[in-house]
């Protein structure tokens, strides 16, 4: 397993910007039990998932809290962490360009450096709490970039009376985030899920696949079922699951496994 943290430029930001990638390289493994991971030849490159993390996060959570790099091994699959701030992955009007960044900038960058495919059938975005949200959102933006969006615990519906339960500081910074979210530069057709996979499916748009989980003691759980429902409604091909657990790793460490597994790959090198 390779592990590469990165610093680049981003103009859609302006700023420097930290990266984390995952590449499955041989290790021991290979000799003690046979596994089949190769360095890549010539023409050969990995599917890749990008994978975001939550409000008050950043691009080292999921590696900290969780064994998505034995995962990516596993499955023989790259993974892409990046800082998205909390931002909901947006493009904010006061500067910075979240949304373009991690769907347009970031790949070109990284695609030019490691051997990670630009293929749509071959890249994959996905998240957790505001990361759900934010994988959701892109993948409705830009449906021509991805083939398969998963959220856990998804903040699917972004508002002030959903911030979480407690009082003090945690929950006025989420409302104060929450109220940026509810500008009027945000178009509800441009930002808002439910409006926007309505508006996909009228334009007879090609859709991803979709996936979806949350613990049934999540205070996200109602707005997860509430888009589950939805979608359905829609006839959109949405795969949802649940269980015990609340919005912690507990639940989602070993549901990003179970995604990894869902995503449309067989775990082979593609060209």
């Amino acid at each position: 397993m390779g592990l590469f943290q990165c610093k680049i430029f981003s103009k859609e930001l302006y700023r420097s910007v930290n990266v984390n990638v995952v590449i499955p390289l041989p290790d021991s493994n290979n000799d003690f039990f046979g596994a089949d991971i190769h360095y890549p030849q010539p023409g050969e490159k990995y599917p890749v998932l990008y994978l975001l993390h939550g409000f008050s996060a950043d691009e080292s959570d999921w590696q900290r809290f969780s064994r998505v790099e034995s995962y990516a091994q596993e499955r023989n699959i790259a993974i892409v962490m990046p800082d998205g701030y909390n931002s909901f992955y947006e493009n904010s009007p006061f500067g910075a360009a979240y949304s373009k960044y991690i769907a347009e900038e970031l790949p070109a960058a990284l695609e030019a450096i490691f051997p990670i495919s630009s293929k749509r059938e071959y890249r994959f975005i996905a998240g957790l709490s505001m990361g759900g949200g934010g994988a959701y959102k892109l993948a409705l933006r830009y449906p021509e970039k991805y083939a398969a969006a998963a959220s856990l615990s998804g903040g699917l519906e972004v508002r002030r009376s959903n911030a979480p339960s407690g009082a003090g500081l945690r929950s006025n910074q989420w409302r104060q985030f929450a109220y940026g979210m509810e500008h009027e530069y945000f178009k509800p057709e441009e930002s808002d899920l439910k409006m926007m996979l309505q508006k996909r499916l009228d334009e007879g748009t090609e859709l991803p696949r979709f996936y979806q989980c949350c613990g049934t003691e999540d205070f996200t759980y109602e707005q997860n079922v509430s888009f589950r429902d939805f979608a359905h409604k829609l006839g959109v091909d949405l795969t949802w699951e649940e269980g015990p657990g609340a919005h912690n790793f507990d639940f989602w460490d070993p549901y990003i496994r179970r995604i990894l597994h869902w995503l449309p790959t067989d775990g082979k090198l593609v060209d």
